[in-house]
């Protein structure tokens, strides 16, 4: 039978690093651990393949699985013991942030995308397992070569349908710019990157509307400061908090 542990929800996952390659052996040991499961009365069987046993998920699917969730070198397969048994939802929404950066003379970071006219706050996708602030600090300076620092998260946006029909939130993060030269590094991604004062672009007719918004809302405005109180004492969790300032210590 496969190896695998139980896990806190009345479920069974396999230990992928001790799947056969062998198709047969591999079906024989699934049988025989799907009857165990049976009869232990547990109601999900999570099954991880990476990419080089690709040939082993026809022999899942014929036992039940269905896919759950992908990444670029392997595939979740589930095998619930009735419809009815809830299991975690796949990943429904991508995240992005952006950076609403003023310098000492009032004027805002703003750049301009390859085939695209109007210019935006700089930003982009935060990454698995990357911090907001990280992501943003990251993001600004692929784009326009400023060094800045976290300060405040001002505000965020869903949109629906994103990409591949998933949601998406995008979060504006205030920051402090710690150089003022511009540098691109994206040059593959970014046509322009420059300081502009925040009436210009207002009252620029070629401002994309929602962006327009966003500054005009949020230029002058507080937002929710990153808590400086030690997480690891509730969860060894990869974690960020963001309060209102009054109670964010």
């Amino acid at each position: 039978m496969l190896a695998f542990e139980y896990n806190d929800f009345n479920g069974v996952i396999i230990d992928s690093n001790q799947v056969p390659e062998h198709s047969e052996i591999f079906s024989n040991q699934l049988k025989a651990l799907l009857l165990h499961t049976k009869l232990q009365n547990k109601d999900v069987v999570w099954l991880t393949l990476p990419i080089r046993l690709a040939h082993l998920i026809p022999i899942s699917t014929g036992l039940g699985f269905t896919f759950h969730n992908c990444l670029p070198e392997e595939v979740t397969l589930v095998l619930k013991s009735t419809p009815e048994i809830f299991i975690p939802f796949i990943p429904t929404h991508s995240l992005g942030a952006g950076g609403l950066v003023q310098n000492e003379h009032g004027e805002i970071l703003v750049i301009k995308e390859h085939g695209d006219n109007n210019y935006k706050l700089p930003g982009g996708h935060i990454e698995l397992g990357e911090k907001i602030e990280d992501a943003v600090i990251r993001e600004v300076l692929e784009e326009t070569g400023i060094n800045t620092k976290f300060d405040t998260i001002l505000g965020m946006a869903s949109t629906h349908p994103y990409r591949f029909g998933k949601s998406n939130i995008y979060i504006v993060c205030k920051l402090i710019p710690l150089s003022s030269d511009i540098d691109i590094h994206d040059i593959g991604e970014i046509d322009d990157a420059k300081w502009i004062t925040s009436k210009e672009y207002l009252s620029d007719d070629r401002t994309n509307p929602f962006n327009k918004y966003l500054v005009k809302s949020l230029i002058n405005s507080s937002g929710l400061v990153k808590s400086s109180i030690d997480l690891t004492q509730f969860s060894n969790l990869k974690h960020e908090m963001f309060l209102a300032s009054s109670d964010a210590k």
